[in-house]
């Protein structure tokens, strides 16, 4: 996305999500100012902008300054729906998948032995385990039932065969579902950061606690770009063929 213009209006009123589908190194300035750009992205610059309490020029002007060179393998909103998909399953998933087990183990021990020093972390085990079981079934429900709807609905399109009314609206009913909880995740990773202390552990923390805070933080990491490839990139070609 071309931001050296000078309609600063036009690119106020675009949302976020959109801004961070076409060039995702812009993902950087909003974390720089807090703004969500995954789960809250739907909303426009100017008004995440006013939400947060910050300047709407300050953010266009480092949007502005982006260098404007994508790495191909970054141009997400080029690639085609199964490859989209086929990425999806293989990072994000197998991550969340193979990282939930190990944070909630961490989590689990730092809770037992700092838990009456520092409680918060009795908190964030349970919330993480909560966070875990309904991703897990998130993730469940995507490869069973809503990724082989998207491409059966994308190859049908293709092909030239008639989309039935059963098919939209069931499509269009797990999307809104899965944009539901990427919310409830959203809101569960902010609950955590906000209980770490945005991921700080205290000086006395022993290793298995830092260890513990650093993953948390990497996860979140990974959970918005896997929200954000789905909610901004792929739902939204999804819509493009019902």
């Amino acid at each position: 996305m071309n931001f050296d213009q000078s309609d600063n209006k036009h690119l106020s009123n675009t949302s976020v999500g959109d801004v961070v589908a076409k060039n995702y190194k812009s993902a950087e300035i909003f974390s720089k100012y807090g703004i969500d750009f995954c789960c809250g992205g739907g909303i426009s610059i100017e008004e995440a902008c006013k939400k947060k309490q910050i300047d709407t020029n300050d953010v266009l002007s480092d949007l502005k300054k982006l260098d404007q060179v994508e790495s191909k393998s970054q141009n997400f909103n080029a690639w085609d729906i199964d490859y989209l998909i086929d990425h999806i399953i293989d990072t994000h998933h197998r991550f969340v998948r193979n990282k939930t087990v190990e944070i909630s183990a961490y989590a689990n021990k730092v809770a037992k032995v700092y838990g009456k020093q520092y409680p918060e972390n009795v908190t964030i085990s349970q919330k993480f385990d909560l966070l875990s079981e309904d991703l897990i079934r998130h993730l469940s429900d995507e490869e069973e039932t809503v990724f082989p709807l998207i491409r059966s609905v994308k190859s049908n399109r293709t092909k030239g065969i008639e989309i039935t009314k059963e098919q939209i609206d069931s499509l269009n009913k797990h999307l809104v579902s899965m944009i539901t909880d990427h919310d409830g995740a959203g809101q569960i990773l902010k609950e955590l950061r906000n209980l770490s202390n945005n991921y700080t552990p205290p000086t006395d923390a022993c290793t298995t606690y830092r260890v513990l805070y650093n993953n948390l933080e990497l996860f979140e990491s990974d959970l918005h770009m896997h929200v954000h490839l789905e909610n901004n990139i792929l739902f939204k070609k999804a819509e493009q063929y019902i």
